[in-house]
Parts: C-alpha cells; sequence; structure tokens
C-alpha cells in the first residue's frame, strides 16, 4: 500500500507587525484623549471663575441685606446709605436791585441800588443708589474684590447681555416694584440705576453675569 504524502501548506500565516494606518490610529486616539482632557481642565476653570463670581455676588448680598435693617436707625454709616434724606448745597446769595426812592433837589427819582437776595433754605432730597455704591465700594472688603474672568475689580452693570462677552464677571442688580391693584403682573422689573432713590425699603434681586454674559441669579433679598 502506498502512502500517500501531504505537501505543506502554502497558506501559512505570518504575522506582518503594526502597520503605518495601525500607528496612526493610535496617534489619533492619543490626540483625542489630550483633547478631551484638555476641554475638561478648560470646562474646570471656566467653572471655578463662574463660582467666584456668584461668591462676589453672595458678598454683595450679605452686606446689602444686613444694612437693610439698621440703614432706617438715626447715625446709620455710610450716611449715602441710610434711608433719610438730606440737604443739598445752599444757594449762593444773589443780588437784587431795589428802587431807592429818593428825590433830589430837582424832584427826580433816584437810582436803583442793589440789595442782597435772602437765601431760602434747600429742600431735603432722599440718598441715591449711585452715592451709596460709591462709599460700599471704598469699604476694604470691596475694594480687594477681584473679577476672576478680568483680574480687575468686578463691575455694577444694569444687566448681563450674552450680546456682550467682556460682562463675564459683573454683577447686575434689579429691583421689583409693585404695580397697582388689578394690573396684569404684580409687579415690574427694571435695573437699579444711580439715580434710583433708596429712601423707602428695596425688594432686589442681584445676579452675576458667566463666561457667555449669561445672569445666574444669586439671591433676591431686600434693601
Amino acid at each position: 500500500m502506498e502512502t500517500i504524502s501531504t505537501p505543506p501548506s502554502e497558506d501559512k500565516h505570518v504575522n506582518p507587525g503594526l502597520s503605518i494606518a495601525d500607528y496612526g490610529f493610535f496617534v489619533l486616539m492619543a490626540l483625542v484623549v489630550a483633547l478631551v482632557v484638555w476641554v475638561g481642565v478648560m470646562s474646570f476653570e471656566e467653572g471655578m471663575k463662574t463660582e467666584d463670581s456668584k461668591r462676589n455676588g453672595e458678598e454683595w448680598v450679605a452686606w446689602l441685606t444686613q444694612a437693610s435693617v439698621k440703614r432706617f436707625e438715626p447715625g446709620f454709616e455710610p450716611a449715602e446709605c441710610a434711608a433719610g434724606l438730606h440737604a443739598t448745597e445752599a444757594p449762593i446769595p444773589t443780588a437784587t436791585t431795589e428802587l431807592v426812592l429818593e428825590e433830589s433837589a430837582g424832584g427826580e427819582v433816584g437810582e436803583q441800588a442793589p440789595k442782597a437776595e435772602i437765601p431760602k433754605p434747600a429742600a431735603p432730597i432722599p440718598n441715591s443708589w449711585g452715592g451709596c455704591v460709591a462709599k460700599i465700594m471704598e469699604r476694604p472688603e470691596f475694594k480687594k474684590m477681584v473679577n476672576p474672568f478680568t483680574g480687575e475689580a468686578p463691575q455694577l452693570v444694569e444687566k448681563c447681555d450674552p450680546a456682550d462677552h467682556l460682562l463675564h464677571g459683573s454683577i447686575a442688580i434689579e429691583k421689583s416694584v409693585a404695580t397697582p391693584v388689578g394690573s396684569a403682573v404684580p409687579t415690574t422689573v427694571s435695573p437699579l440705576i444711580a439715580s434710583d432713590a433708596i429712601d423707602t425699603k428695596l425688594q432686589l434681586k442681584l445676579s452675576v453675569c458667566d463666561k457667555g454674559a449669561y445672569p445666574i441669579r444669586v439671591s433676591d433679598f431686600e434693601f
């Protein structure tokens, strides 16, 4: 009986090793991982800046809330933030003319002589928000306050506006005013501006502007 021998297989598997495409894939994956890590770090840093901005806003809320009770008491300091009235500057006396009725020998009326006008006392006016803010900014705890996005002092703005990215880290304070009975809405909200009087209780809302200048509400409080 003849033995049939099987010829060796010519399809033996040979490992060619890693190709250029494999190395390219590994490099791409490394770049993706590095990008994800970088985005995560940046997001974390931006989140911390937003939290620091909120802490600035919380410090404003704390001071204004504490002052809301005491500022109606006599002798409150700073006086510019008190709820009372203060006198305006007295007007400078002006000279008026008065007819001196002296007849000369010829029967003619004499010349007009000047007479000083007595100034009337100025009517007191309420303190304004602008004057109060100026004094608050002079306090040590507010002098050292820093906007984490800019490294400078945070600015008080009328509102956060995403159209203006330079507002990031700013502080916006708005006031709520009750509308007349029967109105469609119970209150209206508007920016608290420098000329607003602060002689009465104010219902305020404070927000901070995030990285995109979108408002983040911190608190509603009374001042």
